[in-house]
C-alpha cells in the first residue's frame, strides 16, 4: 500500500471514531488536539516546560556524556575508541532526551539545543549496521548476536524509543534522518518476526504503541501490522510456530518464590506473556512494561478490529485503579522486589515503589483511554498521576530526582542528580512538554476541554479553526474562564469536564472516597455563558455538555469549590486503616518534617479537626499550603502545615508522611 493510501485509511479510522461502537473492536472517539496547538501562559506548567528546556534537557546530556550513553554511540560509528559502558537500556534514554527536545524546540526555538541534538543524530545513523539493526549494547559483540530478544531483554523497548524519538524529531524540525533510521530498524523486525516467521514478544513492552506513532509518520501499514502480531503473539508458546501453552508449561513459567526477585524476572506473568493479552483482567506484573502494552492495546483498539482489546482494558483498568493504584496516581509496590504490581490492595506506604516511569505510563494510558471512550473518568487518573505520582520525580530546580516515589519516609529519602537505568529522568523530559496535549480533544459534534490550565488553544474545526483562552490560577484555585474565540460563528458543544475530585472522590473508583460529608451538589461547578447562570448537569461520562451556536468574544465561567477534602481507602487497605490523606483540588497533600514542630510518627489527625487552605507564593515556588491543628506525643495540641506532594524533598531532609492517623 502506498503511504498516501494508509493514510487515507487512518483519516477513516479517525471519522469512524464518533459512531458509536461496542467495546469489542471499538474505535477511538476522540481526536486529542496536538501539544504544538496548545500554549500554557499559566503559573504552574509554563515554567515546568520551561525549566525542562533550559535546565533539563541540558543537564540530562551532560550526565549522559559522563555515563557512556552517548560515547556507545559515537564508539559504534566508529568516530570515537574505548568500550561498552552502562546496560542494555542505555540507548533508550538518549532517545527519550531527543523526544522531549524535539516536543520543546516546537514550542520554543533553540538553535543551540537544535544543533546539538543535529550532531547526536549523525552519530546514531552512523553507528546503525548496514542490515538496519542498531543498539549499541548487543552490536559491540561483548554480549553475543543481536535480534536474541531474550525475555528479559531491552532489546526492542530501545528500538521502541528510537522510533519514537525519530517521529517526535521529524515533526518538530522537517528533518527526517532519525525517523529513516527507526524505519529501516523497523524493515528489519518486521522481516524478522511475524506470522510464518519468528514467533517471539520483546521482553519490555513499548515498541508497540511506537509502531503504531510509526506507521502513522512513515504511511507504513507494515509496521501497524508488527504492533498487532507483538501484542497477539504474547500468551502463547514461542518459537518457530505458534501454539498455546500446556497447562504444565503455563504453571512451570509462573513458579515464583517471593524472595528470590530473579525467580520473579524470569516468569511470563513478570512481562505480561502468561496469557493472551484479550483475556488478561488482572494487572500483574512489571508496572511500566504492563502500561506501556495496556497503551498499545489501546491505540490498536481506536484502530478498529475485533481482537477484544476494549473489554480487557475494562478489566485491567478495573483492576488497578479498584485494587492496585495509590492515592497519587502512582502504581507498583516492592511486594516482589521490586516495581511490579503486587497483590490486590497490598499498597504499602515506606515500601511503595511507584516508579516515576509508571506515573508516567499511567498517564499515557488513560489518555489514550480517555480518547477512545470519551469518558472523564480516564482523564481522572491522569490528572491524578501528572499532578501527584509523576511531578514528585523532579525536584522544583528540574535537575534532581526520584526513581521511586514512597508515600511514607523515615527521612532516607533523596533526590539524585541521575539514575542508573535513567528512565525516570529521560520519562520526565519528554513528558513534560506534551501536557498542553492532553489538555483538549474533539470529535464530530465538539471539543472537549479535559485539563485547566491558562494558556491558548487553536482548534481545527470543520474546515476552519477556534480558539480557547483560558484564564485561571489551577490547581491552586478552581475558577476557570474559557474564551471562545471561533474564526466565524459556529455552532457545537464545548464538554468541560467535571473532575471525580469535585464529585465524590479523588476518581471513578471504590478504593478511595471522600468522608468529609460535604454534600456532592455543594462542590459541582457553577455555570456561566457571558454572565448567564445556564443549567449544564454532569452527564454520566463526567462532562458539563454545553451546545449553542458560538460567536467570538463568547466566555464561559466555571467555578469548581475546593474545599480540602479527607480521602479514606477502602478497609481492604491494611496499609491505610484508621488514616486519612488530604487533598485540595487534584492535589494530593504531605506532612513533611520541615514544617511541623513534632516528630510526623507521633502525630494523629482527629476526625472533624478543621483544616484550611492559605497560599504560600513565596514557599515551593508558590503553593497552596494546608493548615490545622491535631494531636502530637502525650495528647498535646499541635498546629501542622501540610504541602503538595508533589513539592516535598526539596529542602532539608526529613520524614514524610501521606496517610495520616486519626487517632
Amino acid at each position: 500500500m502506498k503511504p498516501s493510501a494508509f493514510l487515507l485509511l487512518l483519516a477513516s479510522s479517525a471519522a469512524l471514531a464518533v459512531a458509536p461502537a461496542g467495546a469489542d473492536g471499538e474505535v477511538r472517539k476522540l481526536d486529542p488536539v496536538p501539544y504544538s496547538s496548545v500554549r500554557l501562559e499559566d503559573a504552574f506548567w509554563a515554567p515546568r516546560i520551561e525549566r525542562n528546556r533550559t535546565i533539563t534537557i541540558r543537564a540530562a546530556l551532560a550526565e549522559c556524556r559522563k555515563a557512556g550513553n552517548l560515547s556507545n554511540f559515537e564508539i559504534a560509528a566508529g568516530l570515537a575508541e574505548g568500550g561498552l559502558r552502562g546496560s542494555q537500556a542505555y540507548d533508550s534514554d538518549v532517545y527519550k532526551i531527543i523526544e522531549g527536545a524535539a516536543y520543546s524546540l516546537k514550542l520554543h526555538p533553540d538553535p543551540d539545543l537544535e544543533a546539538a541534538i543535529d550532531r547526536l543524530i549523525a552519530a546514531i545513523a552512523k553507528a546503525q549496521e548496514k542490515d538496519g539493526y542498531l543498539n549499541t549494547y548487543f552490536a559491540q559483540g561483548a554480549h553475543g548476536p543481536h535480534l536474541l530478544m531474550p525475555p528479559t531483554e531491552h532489546e526492542l523497548y530501545c528500538a521502541g524509543h528510537l522510533f519514537e524519538a525519530g517521529v517526535a524529531w521529524a515533526d518538530a524540525t522537517g528533518q527526517r534522518a532519525l525517523l529513516d533510521v527507526g524505519a529501516r530498524f523497523a524493515d528489519l523486525l518486521d522481516a524478522t518476526f511475524g506470522p510464518g516467521k519468528r514467533y517471539e514478544v520483546p521482553g519490555h513492552q513499548e515498541i508497540e504503541l511506537a509502531l503504531v506513532k510509526l506507521a502513522r509518520a512513515a504511511g507504513e501499514p507494515r509496521y501497524l501490522d508488527l504492533a498487532r502480531f507483538f501484542l497477539a503473539e504474547r500468551g502463547f508458546a514461542h518459537g518457530t510456530a505458534r501454539r498455546a501453552l500446556t497447562p504444565e508449561e503455563s504453571a512451570a513459567q509462573n513458579a515464583v518464590d517471593p524472595k528470590d526477585r530473579r525467580s520473579v524476572w524470569r516468569t511470563r506473568k513478570y512481562r505480561q506473556d502468561h496469557v493472551p493479552v484479550a483475556e488478561q483482567g488482572e494487572a500483574v506484573g512489571h508496572a511500566v512494561r504492563a502500561e506501556y502494552m495496556y497503551a498499545a492495546m489501546a491505540d490498536i483498539a481506536g484502530l478498529g478490529g475485533d481482537e477484544g482489546y476494549g473489554r480487557a482494558l475494562d478489566r485491567l483498568w478495573a483492576s488497578v485503579t479498584g485494587a492496585k493504584m495509590y492515592v497519587t496516581g502512582g502504581v507498583g509496590t516492592a511486594e516482589f522486589g521490586d516495581e511490579g504490581f503486587g497483590t490486590p490492595y497490598n499498597l504499602p506506604n515506606d515500601k511503595a515503589y511507584c516508579e516515576t516511569c509508571a506515573a508516567a505510563a499511567n498517564v499515557f494510558w488513560n489518555h489514550r483511554m480517555g480518547l477512545l471512550r470519551a469518558e472523564a473518568k480516564y482523564v481522572d487518573v491522569l490528572e491524578l498521576a501528572l499532578y501527584n505520582g509523576f511531578l514528585s520525580g523532579v525536584s522544583l530546580s528540574g535537575d534532581r530526582f526520584f526513581y521511586t516515589n514512597r508515600l511514607a519516609s523515615a527521612g532516607t529519602d533523596r533526590r539524585e542528580e541521575w539514575s542508573d537505568p535513567a528512565c525516570c529522568p529521560s520519562n520526565v523530559i519528554r513528558t513534560i512538554p506534551q501536557v498542553g496535549g492532553y489538555a483538549y480533544a474533539t470529535d464530530g459534534g465538539g471539543i472537549y476541554v479535559n485539563l485547566f490550565a491558562g494558556g491558548t488553544a487553536d482548534i481545527p474545526w470543520k474546515g476552519g479553526r477556534v480558539r480557547l483562552v483560558q484564564t485561571t490560577r489551577y490547581p491552586w484555585d478552581g475558577a476557570v474562564r474559557i474564551a471562545v474565540e471561533p474564526e466565524s460563528d459556529a455552532a457545537f458543544e464545548l464538554n468541560i469536564r467535571v473532575p471525580g475530585w469535585a464529585q465524590g472522590g479523588p476518581v471513578k473508583s471504590a478504593l478511595y472516597a471522600f468522608v468529609d460529608g460535604l454534600a456532592r451538589a455543594a462542590t459541582l461547578p457553577a455555570l456561566t455563558v457571558d454572565g448567564a447562570r445556564i443549567e449544564a448537569p454532569v452527564s454520566a461520562d463526567g462532562y458539563a455538555h454545553i451546545r449553542r451556536s458560538w460567536r467570538r468574544g463568547d466566555v464561559v465561567d466555571v467555578v469548581f469549590p475546593m474545599p480540602v477534602r479527607r480521602v479514606r481507602a477502602r478497609s481492604s487497605v491494611a496499609a491505610d486503616r484508621g488514616r486519612v490523606a488530604l487533598m485540595r483540588g487534584p492535589i494530593v497533600y504531605c506532612l513533611e518534617a520541615a514544617d511541623q514542630s513534632f516528630a510526623i510518627a507521633d502525630f494523629a489527625l482527629p476526625a472533624g479537626a478543621a483544616v484550611t487552605a492559605e497560599f504560600r507564593p513565596g514557599l515551593l515556588g508558590g503553593v497552596a499550603v494546608l493548615r490545622g491543628r491535631g494531636i502530637a506525643a502525650g495528647g498535646a495540641a499541635a498546629d501542622f502545615a501540610a504541602i503538595p506532594y508533589y513539592a516535598w524533598a526539596n529542602r532539608s531532609p526529613g520524614a514524610m508522611e501521606v496517610w495520616i492517623p486519626e487517632r
